[in-house]
């Protein structure tokens, strides 16, 4: 099965939640493109290439972050989650409360 195939038949699956997949199927092709553009400019020894390279992965960066704030403003989860944990200073772990585990 391919990752962007519905688990569910879509005759069962809203709209909402349709539309929420194709997001989430976009953000993954960005993604997987700002790794594979990071790796062309690293590995690039020609300048004039590496800028178009570097304007590209930019390019794709503007549109990750717009379909995070498309899902963010459809999920209220979500949106909450961001709004709480996103854009502070600091340790990232220290804004979560996790259980210290100790061995005895």
């Amino acid at each position: 099965m391919s990752h962007q195939e519905l688990i569910e038949t879509r005759d069962v699956v809203p709209a909402p939640t349709i539309d929420m997949h194709r997001a989430i199927q976009a953000l993954i092709g960005e993604l997987q493109a700002l790794d594979a553009n990071n790796q062309r400019i690293e590995a690039c020894t020609d300048p004039e290439l590496r800028l178009l390279l570097a304007h590209q992965r930019d390019t794709g960066r503007r549109q990750l972050a717009m379909l995070l704030e498309w899902m963010r403003r459809r999920d209220a989860r979500l949106d909450k989650d961001m709004k709480e944990l996103m854009f502070k200073a600091g340790p990232i772990v220290a804004q979560y409360h996790y259980k210290e585990e100790r061995d005895e």
